[in-house]
């Protein structure tokens, strides 16, 4: 009985990680078609209470009514899908102190207000200024008392700054 059970409970693992995998794969499809970017996405499935959280993001940035426009889209897709019974979406904005979680997310935001916690000389160091000049592994923040130059590698933390 042991064999059949762990052969169960392997097929019932096997088809929850497809449904996650489609679920995601309709997110992404989705924000492509209407030109939005996936900053976060997760899926906790639980059957009858599933739940979907989605961060939407744009060049141009996101308002409310782009949350609505892509939650309209996602959830007609899932429903199409029917592979979750029942479900809970959330749809949102990476919001205004938004994580920087690389080179390319600092280079969105020239000038604007950051707040940096990276590590130096084997302790955390802080430093709140604006987002100024970049290279390939540095980004330099400038503050009231200077510019601080910070290595991308040593980065623990960052965020804007509003």
């Amino acid at each position: 009985m042991t064999g059949e059970w762990a052969t169960h409970s392997l097929l019932l693992w096997m088809q929850d990680v497809h449904i996650k995998e489609r679920m995601l794969e309709l997110i992404k499809d989705t924000a492509g078609k209407l030109g939005y970017l996936i900053y976060e996405s997760s899926i906790l499935y639980k059957g009858e209470n599933s739940q979907i959280h989605v961060k939407i993001d744009s060049p141009a940035g996101i308002s409310h009514l782009d949350c609505e426009k892509f939650s309209r889209e996602l959830s007609a897709r899932l429903d199409a899908e029917d592979a979750l019974p029942n479900y809970s979406l959330e749809v949102s904005s990476p919001g205004l102190n938004r994580l920087l979680r690389n080179s390319s997310e600092f280079r969105r935001f020239p000038g604007a207000p950051v707040k940096v916690v990276y590590e130096e000389g084997g302790s955390r160091r802080v430093v709140k200024g604006t987002i100024g000049e970049m290279t390939d592994t540095t980004v330099t923040v400038s503050y009231e008392k200077g510019d601080v130059v910070v290595p991308f590698d040593v980065i623990i933390s960052a965020n804007l700054d509003y």
